[in-house]
């Protein structure tokens, strides 16, 4: 029998106070996401069969191809790439990607894969990408060019025509978003690829920021190719939005003949280190790899078809309502004129300047949306 390394640890109680401040915090939880539909995050399950695991260290510190010899879920990582891998049409073989602490970890990855294997790039993003492709400029010190983008957060194609013409053959990294953090609109990587090859442009890196609609759009019919069968050069997606990780998490994926480790000495943690943040979460990957387990690809298709067609429905309704509404065409994002600052709270409304926005994602329901309407017309 294995002697617990906790031993009588469990002695130790939270005050009295410290209870009631988690049952107080526990119940405000349960309060706000009754009315959270402005931001995208799924409620799909509650992951209580891991809370066993909170007591370890789990950390999958490094290369997960390369494991270290202590508490860690590296061959599960290993397992959620493959799948998704798949699901972006990249031959598992040649595939190779981690789970890192967000989006913004993994976007900044492929960027700098970028900047390492070009001379002198500039980073090119429009102005409807998500912020942090400023702050990745900074850190990486690239030059950085903004695309214009249409007042629906499409990006504007001649304008980014412009802008590689005035490169004048100079590298570029881009990155393109699909499902903008406001619009919801898909930046196409085959019309940008085309675009570029109109250019007679080589050197060049693309990243592709598939935060939103990454896990969402594989399962659709006829929706925009933007993963790996196009000459794309790495992937990224969040795990905390359609796929509804309690923590925080992003997923990047590229081809693994591309990955070098960083300088330094990691032997003594006994892995290579070829991620941004070293340390990395280890539940994270339990959360992500417990999903699909449960799910699977039929679970996911079913989940994201319902989505967007909550969105489309709840679209026509609140303009039914009179409330002018719009919409992409594969989106679930919904966006609208903002209303007033009790609203905006009381439902959790992400606003930008005089529009606001709610997404449809799994755990928002058709009760939550009529009681939405209901009152937004009364108001």
């Amino acid at each position: 029998m294995t002697a617990s390394p906790w031993g009588d640890r469990d002695r130790y109680y939270a005050s009295d106070t410290a209870d009631q401040q988690l049952e107080e915090l526990h119940s405000l939880f349960l309060e706000q996401s009754a009315h959270y539909i402005g931001f995208p995050n799924s409620r799909i399950l509650s992951f209580a069969e891991l809370g066993a695991f909170l007591k370890f260290n789990i950390n999958n510190i490094g290369d997960p191809y390369h494991p270290n010899d202590g508490i860690n879920t590296c061959l599960l990582e290993q397992e959620v790439i493959a799948f998704w891998a798949d699901q972006f049409h990249l031959d598992q073989e040649l595939a190779w990607g981690y789970i890192s602490g967000g989006s913004t970890e993994a976007i900044m990855y492929g960027i700098a894969q970028g900047r390492d294997r070009l001379e002198d790039p500039v980073l090119l993003f429009s102005e409807e990408c998500h912020y942090c492709l400023h702050k990745i400029a900074h850190l990486l010190q690239l030059p950085e060019r903004v695309i214009p983008s249409f007042d629906d957060g499409s990006l504007d194609l001649e304008a980014l025509s412009e802008i590689i013409v005035s490169l004048n053959g100079r590298p570029f990294i881009l990155n393109l978003t699909v499902g903008t953090t406001f619009h919801g609109a898909i930046e196409s990587p085959q019309e940008v690829l085309e675009l570029i090859e109109r250019h007679g442009c080589h050197e060049f890196h693309l990243h592709v920021d598939a935060a939103l609609y990454g896990p969402m759009l594989p399962w659709i019919k006829g929706s925009v190719p933007f993963d790996f069968r196009l000459p794309i050069h790495s992937l990224s997606f969040s795990g905390h939005k359609f796929l509804g990780s309690p923590m925080p998490c992003g997923v990047l994926i590229c081809h693994r003949d591309r990955i070098r480790p960083f300088k330094g000495n990691s032997q003594y943690v006994g892995s290579l280190d070829t991620t941004l943040s070293s340390s990395r979460n280890g539940l994270s990957t339990l959360v992500l790899w417990l999903l699909i387990k449960k799910l699977g690809a039929q679970g996911m298709a079913e989940l994201a078809e319902e989505a967007f067609e909550l969105a489309a429905e709840t679209a026509d309704r609140m303009r039914q309502a009179g409330i002018p509404t719009n919409r992409h065409p594969e989106g679930c994002i919904l966006v609208f004129p903002k209303p007033n600052e009790a609203i905006s709270r009381r439902w959790h409304l992400s606003t930008r300047g005089q529009f606001a926005h709610i997404v449809t994602l799994p755990g928002v329901t058709r009760e939550m949306v009529s009681g939405f309407i209901s009152e937004l017309t009364e108001s």
